[in-house]
């Protein structure tokens, strides 16, 4: 917010917050993930037919703003640091325009994003309030990612301003929301010995491949690292082969993982469903990996091609994508054709390797450190067992995808903007 505009501000979190029916307000701005866009687009339309100018923002909007612009005054194509307050001046001038778009950077220091105003965001229904962000992008190309997509060129935030913002965090524990925090060695090294005397604990999203050098986690442990969510995603280096993800190296995992836990930093490992290499056994033999492997908190997902990704682009020319309702888009949906399996036979096995993996004998047998993290850990895996009944017993988790309402594919004009011929994406 520009400091010229004297405005009130409230945010609201959909997934926490009673969303407002009749709020006092001269302009809303709604940031939409995929799998929230119809949501989005409806509480948008919502307002707007009460007069209310709607501004949209977010990933989603970046990849298809043509769709996106239809329930729209404006929308904020990329990241939001500078063009927003350039939409909240002209807005304030009467002269809010449809697109707005962040200026090109030409390195790749992305400094001066303002501070977070965690003085309006609610404390509670949160495991984690406080995350930092530190870097924007990937340097890995997997197929399945969205991050190449809207975050075309990895991004560095001075060390000072990101320590500054760490410091200023009046709780001991933060976690960094990076889509892959240590991609740049050098720049890692630096941020990590600067925020070591803050005596702080933390945990991030990183690649298996950083579990290699033991001299990096060396230094994360020593600057308050105790907890890494790794996406492993397969067991099978073939399937690692096919999404362009090779440089993890399946073999390794068992020497990796217990190279982070004794230095006292838990490991929430990620795996994938629905490959085109997986078969019906690859529930079971992902569970009993996970077991061997002593994985603290295990997740598992389905594989899911967001629009923007190359498997995106390979699913719709093969006429395997079975859903275009973008409520499906969550990870746990079935919204492409197996290649080996049938769609339910991919979606109980989902359910299946959750019930498996979190039976009680099973958490006890993975978590066999007898120290703090174990206990914390414990209650980790707890709150999942929480999360398998609601999938079990929610209806929205009754079917595969949502068969009676598929959607449809994005037109051609959604993945670009009235008079560009392209598609857009993300400057910077």
């Amino acid at each position: 917010m520009p400091p010229s505009l004297e405005a009130e501000i409230h945010i609201i979190d959909g997934n926490t917050d009673t969303i407002p029916e009749n709020p006092q307000a001269d302009l809303i701005g709604i940031s939409v993930i995929t799998g929230c866009a119809r949501p989005a687009y409806a509480l948008a339309d919502y307002y707007r037919a009460r007069g209310i100018p709607v501004v949209l923002g977010g990933v989603h909007v970046t990849v298809l703003p043509g769709e996106a612009l239809k329930h729209a005054d404006s929308i904020v194509i990329g990241r939001g640091e500078h063009a927003w307050p350039e939409l909240l001046g002209d807005f304030w001038r009467g002269r809010m325009q449809k697109v707005y778009r962040e200026k090109p950077i030409r390195d790749h220091l992305l400094a001066d994003v303002p501070p977070p105003r965690r003085d309006l965001q609610r404390k509670s229904a949160y495991m984690v309030p406080n995350t930092v962000q530190a870097t924007r992008g990937c340097r890995h190309r997997c197929d399945f990612c969205m991050a190449n997509a809207v975050w075309p060129r990895y991004l560095k935030r001075p060390v000072a301003e990101v320590v500054d913002e760490i410091r200023k965090i009046r709780s001991r524990n933060f976690a960094f929301n990076d889509v892959s925090l240590v991609e740049d060695i050098e720049f890692s090294k630096e941020l990590f010995s600067a925020i070591a005397p803050l005596k702080k604990q933390w945990g991030a999203l990183v690649t298996a491949e950083v579990l290699e050098d033991t001299s990096m986690l060396d230094l994360m442990a020593e600057s308050g690292c105790v907890y890494l969510l790794v996406g492993f995603e397969s067991g099978s280096q073939t399937v690692l082969r096919g999404i362009s993800k090779s440089f993890n190296k399946a073999l390794r995992y068992r020497d990796l993982i217990r190279s982070a836990q004794e230095r006292g930093i838990s490991i929430q490992g990620c795996f994938v469903f629905g490959f085109d290499h997986d078969g019906p056994d690859v529930f079971e033999s992902t569970t009993e990996l996970v077991q061997d492997l002593g994985i603290d908190i295990p997740r598992y997902s389905l594989y899911t091609p967001y629009p923007g990704t190359r498997l995106f682009a390979r699913m719709q020319a093969e006429g395997r994508i079975l859903s275009y309702n973008w409520d499906d888009y969550d990870t746990m949906h079935v919204v492409i054709n197996p290649a080996r399996m049938s769609p339910e036979e991919l979606y109980c096995g989902f359910k299946w390797a959750y019930r498996r993996s979190f039976r009680m004998r099973n958490i006890v047998k993975r978590l066999r450190r007898a120290d703090i993290r174990c206990a914390i850990n414990f209650v980790g895996n707890l709150a999942y067992r929480n999360f398998i009944r609601r999938l079990d017993s929610d209806p929205i988790f009754a079917r595969p995808f949502s068969t009676d309402d598929v959607g449809s594919p994005p037109a051609p004009g959604d993945w670009h903007l009235p008079g560009e011929e392209r598609a857009l994406s993300c400057l910077g």
